[in-house]
């Protein structure tokens, strides 16, 4: 299992490429790997036969062997950088000794635990692979619970909506379940195969933070009530463990939060004129306003986005700015890199595409890591202000309330006006009241005059 992100412990095989038996190319697409944070798809790193000792559906360790490559003349091996030496060792004796005549006569399937407890990778010492092809064969993989073939979004769906997926027909490449499939069989259309006793598939994809995003999750009433029986247990997926964790780590975070009206009624004229000059994908949201606006106050204003290591603050590379991102049974964080670099309509077709992605599961682990501060939006849930968690190891969040019509007054006299709240959460280890507050007012200078937002 290789390590795909600086976060990643573990990850779930989801789909072989490749069949066992099959000869494979270096370079070659070989297997879809999920990780707390996306799902990635590695290659092979040598050419010859694959043997699978991991199934689809199994987690296994950073290290833990997955897979093995070679043939009758040569040996190449999925590496593992670092794996350590004796559990290499232990698992190059196993496959020694099952390699020797009549080792498996009579024996049956070898027992799981060998290779749930072995974390480096089989190895043969005279050169040929005949050790590992007998170490690991097929009735290894099948001593390993039945798995379902689903994509990582239609496994996400259904966890949240408590379904079997042995319960679901799937009329995706090869019968594998999509998510229209898990949306048919909550609606109780046609597409649901007879209940089968199965275990629960484990765990959605990739890892995140605080709260919000640009599009609300399937409503509630998409879950029919008998779906929640009580007492009910279900297990956390993969994203929601990494949340739990990221959550614990974020309690700890000493914060204060500041709050800001700000006049948005130019700020609506302005998109408005940007709808009629742009094309569809880079018409900006006023939630892409907020992150331009926030990005070139951050670049004013580098001690607001610099990090807490140890006894120093660490001023960032450049400003690169999260986004929350609400996806089924949790969210995530896509970055927006060097926002202060780019104009409002490029920050809209980027947001689009990661969002998009994101939602699919297919976002890489790089574009979901380095954030200096995050932007969270609940406005379109009709939200007028909340506080967000910071996202451990930004010094700062900022919340984004709905824009409503509000009595103000402007020259002595009371108008009607858009307002919307923002609201920054802040480490008081690396910011204090006064250095927050100039921050949020630039941000707040920025959006009510939005054609410096423009240049």
């Amino acid at each position: 299992m290789p390590k795909l992100s600086d976060t990643m412990e573990e990850g779930t095989v989801l789909k072989w490429l490749k069949a066992d038996g099959e000869a494979v190319a270096k370079g070659e697409p070989l297997v879809e790997i999920e990780t707390d944070k996306a799902t990635m798809t590695v290659d092979a790193p040598e050419s010859g036969t694959l043997r699978i000792i991991a199934a689809e559906g199994d987690v296994r360790d950073v290290g833990a062997p997955i897979a093995a490559i070679g043939d009758a003349g040569a040996t190449g091996v999925i590496e593992v950088p670092d794996a350590p030496t004796q559990e290499i060792e232990a698992v190059t004796q196993a496959a020694a000794e099952a390699a020797e005549p009549g080792a498996r006569q009579g024996a049956g399937p070898a027992p799981q635990e060998t290779q749930d407890e072995a974390q480096g990778i089989p190895t043969a010492e005279d050169g040929t692979a005949s050790s590992i092809a007998a170490a690991f064969t097929p009735a290894d993989v099948g001593a390993t619970s039945p798995q379902v073939a689903a994509s990582p979004l239609a496994r996400t769906i259904a966890a949240r909506a408590g379904l079997d997926l042995a319960t679901i027909r799937g009329t995706g490449p090869g019968g594998r379940i999509v998510k229209a499939d898990v949306e048919a069989a909550i609606a109780g259309a046609p597409g649901v195969a007879p209940a089968a006793a199965s275990p629960a598939p484990s765990a959605v994809p990739s890892p995140a933070m605080p709260v919000a995003a640009p599009a609300p999750p399937p409503p509630p009433s998409a879950v029919p009530l008998e779906a929640w029986p009580a007492g009910r247990r279900t297990p956390l997926t993969r994203l929601q463990r990494t949340i739990s964790t990221r959550m614990d780590q974020a309690n700890a975070i000493p914060d204060f939060t500041l709050e800001r009206d700000v006049d948005t009624t130019a700020l609506a004229a302005a998109r408005a004129d940007l709808r009629v000059a742009l094309p569809e994908q880079n018409r900006p949201s006023v939630n892409d306003f907020v992150i331009r606006a926030v990005a070139m106050a951050a670049r004013e204003r580098p001690d607001m986005v610099s990090r807490l290591e140890g006894q120093e603050f660490v001023v960032p590379d450049g400003v690169d700015v999260g986004v929350a991102v609400s996806v089924p049974g949790g969210l995530i964080v896509p970055v927006i890199r060097d926002a202060d670099s780019k104009g409002v309509p490029a920050i809209a077709a980027e947001v689009r595409n990661l969002a998009g992605r994101g939602r699919a599961g297919e976002l890489r682990p790089d574009e979901l890591e380095g954030s200096v501060i995050t932007v969270t939006n609940l406005g379109m849930f009709g939200i007028d202000r909340f506080h967000a968690v910071i996202n451990p190891g930004e010094a700062a969040i900022l919340a984004v309330g709905r824009a409503v019509p509000k009595p103000v007054v402007v020259d002595g006299h009371v108008v009607v006006r858009d307002v919307m709240t923002l609201s920054l959460s802040v480490d008081h280890r690396v910011a204090y009241g006064a250095e927050a507050a100039t921050f949020l007012g630039r941000v707040a200078e920025l959006l009510e005059h939005p054609a410096a937002l423009l240049v």
